[in-house]
């Protein structure tokens, strides 16, 4: 199939992607580009970065501008949407059922077919799986128990613990898919190139963050 892939640079559409390569087409990656840091549907911690995403996978980007107003966002990712010649969407949707509800609507309005290959897999196995392939670091955070001291860290082995105890003590999902954190993936298999940061700042707002990436630069894998 001819797909186009709904990525943020994050772990899930990234892990996603990776999924669904073998065996189809990815044509396009999407991206979503609220006007808003609340935008509902879609990630905008340094949503900037997708276009360095975009580059390492060597695959051409599309960036839709969205208002990020709840339903709004939605028709105008539609629209944004309706000219590809594709015959599918891949989406990263683990357990959420207000994100799966619109991109269906969006998919059945287009004649898409919905691709959404991490839906109900287990939180711990999919970070798990993430540890093992990818570099992905926290980007944001957004919930009791995430403080400013998780943001720039790295998915591994003893950051997953943290989080499947923060899990029981504080109830999150482990794998942020409440919104309780976001992340970035700096380099995964199907790079071309990874990404190096080379200068970020810390924003902190009392109860949440975020780590603004304000340069970087593609360098080879090794």
């Amino acid at each position: 199939m001819r797909v186009a892939a709904l990525i943020s640079g994050g772990k899930d559409s990234i892990l996603a992607l990776h999924k669904i390569f073998d065996g189809n087409e990815v044509i396009f990656l999407v991206s979503a580009i609220p006007e808003r840091a609340d935008s509902y549907m879609f990630h905008t911690a340094n949503i900037h970065m997708v276009e360095a995403v975009a580059e390492c996978l060597s695959i051409p980007l599309i960036k839709i501008r969205v208002s990020g107003e709840e339903e709004k966002e939605v028709e105008e990712f539609a629209e944004g949407l309706k000219d590809l010649d594709v015959d599918a969407l891949c989406v990263g949707a683990i357990e959420s059922n207000y994100q799966r509800r619109r991109v269906e609507k969006i998919c059945k309005k287009l004649g898409f077919k919905l691709i959404a290959p991490l839906w109900k897999s287990n939180p711990e196995n999919l970070l798990q799986e993430v540890a093992k392939k990818f570099e992905a670091i926290i980007t944001s955070v957004s919930a009791e128990g995430l403080g400013r001291e998780f943001l720039g860290r790295k998915i591994d082995e003893k950051l997953i613990k943290e989080l499947l105890t923060l899990k029981r003590e504080k109830g999150i999902h482990p794998a942020g898919e409440g919104g309780e954190y976001e992340t970035l993936v700096l380099n995964a298999p199907l790079y071309k190139k990874r990404i190096l940061i080379k200068d970020s700042e810390i924003i902190w707002r009392g109860v949440s963050g975020e780590l603004v990436i304000k340069n970087y630069e593609l360098v080879q894998k090794f």
